[in-house]
């Protein structure tokens, strides 16, 4: 049988990314809870992910993880496209690249 050198499944940040005001801006929580929304994508140009709170309590408390939401989505890295919760769904984010656009202060 033939060997084929694939990498396990990974979770993709560019340097750029990396590299921008707005990332160097997220605590260390909103960077955690950005990773487990790009993890949820299985092909790279998909936009937008499914992603319940209760999820996320494996990593950190509720509160904390929705504070890192905000954070998220004040710096541009995600916008909700759906409301969970108390509305019985399940949230719905969509992965922006409105990051670019933010400049220290």
């Amino acid at each position: 049988m033939k060997k084929r050198n694939r990498l396990p499944p990974f979770v993709f940040i560019t340097k750029e990314m990396l590299r921008s005001d707005a990332f160097k801006k997220l605590t260390n929580a909103s960077r955690i809870a950005y990773l487990l929304l790009r993890a949820q994508t299985c092909k790279s140009e998909q936009a937008t992910v499914k992603f319940p709170y209760s999820q996320a309590r494996e990593y950190m408390k509720t509160n904390t993880f929705s504070c890192a939401i905000r954070q998220l989505m004040e710096l541009g890295f995600i916008e909700k496209e759906q409301q969970g919760g108390l509305y019985r769904r399940t949230n719905i984010y969509s992965l922006i690249e409105n990051w670019k656009l933010y400049k220290r202060r």
